[in-house]
């Protein structure tokens, strides 16, 4: 019997941009579930991602981007199987984030963020596919942006106890050419995995190479 799949999406996005990849793993048979966060502040989302994590008890738990942050969190005491990274945060006990983002090589992501009246960011359409999705079919790319949502980017919290990367198994995914978390601060995090992966491309391989992401997963449950 396999394990169960939850996958969690990075900023801006949505449960939606799992499709390509949900399909894939559900046509092998497996129990896939893409939460949507509300991007209301982290606190929020790592509830959200908490309660179906919860609800799906050994599961491969997947974040991706911003999502690597909430999974970290929101897998705190609960029963994991393993945690797969994908270009995404990977936080330790104390170690501010945030510091370790504004510190990195500088993305076209920043060029593309657009800072709201209401605390909201949101992502320049014009400017979101050299940021997230340059790898990526044309119309792929511009569905993508479309579906994009603001985003409250409240400080990221910073953990007070060890991460559960460091009592189960994870997995890094590096993707190499990406414009929104540079490939350096991946690696950075990549050392903390137990297995380490590289991709060609761009942010967003659950849209351009789904067949190779859903291969790294089906080995793991």
């Amino acid at each position: 019997m396999t394990k169960p799949i939850v996958l969690v999406h990075g900023a801006w996005h949505g449960a939606w941009c799992f499709q390509k990849l949900s399909e894939l793993l559900r046509n092998k048979g497996v129990d896939t579930t893409s939460v949507n966060l509300p991007l209301l502040g982290p606190e929020g989302d790592i509830e959200t991602a908490r309660q179906v994590i919860n609800e799906k008890p050994g599961a491969v738990v997947l974040g991706h981007s911003y999502g690597g942050l909430v999974i970290t969190h929101a897998s705190l005491r609960a029963d994991v199987s393993h945690l797969v990274y994908l270009s995404a945060l990977m936080p330790d006990v104390d170690e501010d984030i945030n510091e370790a983002v504004a510190t990195a090589p500088a993305t076209a992501l920043e060029t593309a963020m657009v800072f709201e009246a209401d605390g909201s960011v949101s992502i320049n359409p014009d400017l979101a596919v050299d940021a997230f999705y340059d790898d990526c079919d044309r119309n792929e790319a511009a569905d993508a942006v479309a579906r994009l949502r603001p985003q409250v980017l409240e400080p990221f919290p910073i953990l007070s106890d060890e991460p559960s990367w460091k009592e189960i198994s994870s997995t890094y995914v590096v993707c190499k050419d990406d414009k929104a978390l540079h490939p350096e601060l991946q690696s950075t995090f990549a050392r903390r995995a137990e297995n380490v992966f590289e991709l060609p491309g761009a942010h967003s391989p659950f849209l351009s190479r789904p067949g190779e992401v859903a291969e790294i997963l089906l080995n793991l449950v």
